[in-house]
């Protein structure tokens, strides 16, 4: 990944949205290295909820452009909060190699 500047914080927005999922599992983590090897604040645009949970510190969701909810992939990966961002039931099951649960539509 090319960061051509040298500042303190990384924007991305959908940087993954075209990608097949290998793709995308060699890219978030990329963008994680960044974060960490050069100290860099990191605000990334995602859809992919489960993605987010994986590979983001914190999560903020959003809802008709208003903030619904916010906090640890722990504290948004639950069926409740889900259903309330995306408007439909859903659930989760705990990720069977350990980290965040997957959010699933009922």
């Amino acid at each position: 990944m090319l960061v051509a500047q040298d500042s303190e914080c990384l924007l991305r927005d959908e940087p993954v949205s075209a990608l097949d999922i290998a793709h995308q599992i060699e890219v978030l983590p990329l963008v994680r290295i960044l974060s960490v090897e050069r100290g860099l604040g990191v605000v990334v645009v995602l859809h992919d909820v489960n993605m987010a949970a994986r590979f983001c510190d914190n999560l903020l969701a959003l809802k008709g452009g208003r903030l619904l909810a916010s906090g640890t992939p722990a504290d948004l990966m639950r069926g409740e909060t889900l259903g309330a961002i995306y408007g439909i039931p859903m659930g989760t099951v705990p990720h069977p190699h350990g980290g965040s649960p997957i959010g699933f539509a009922h």
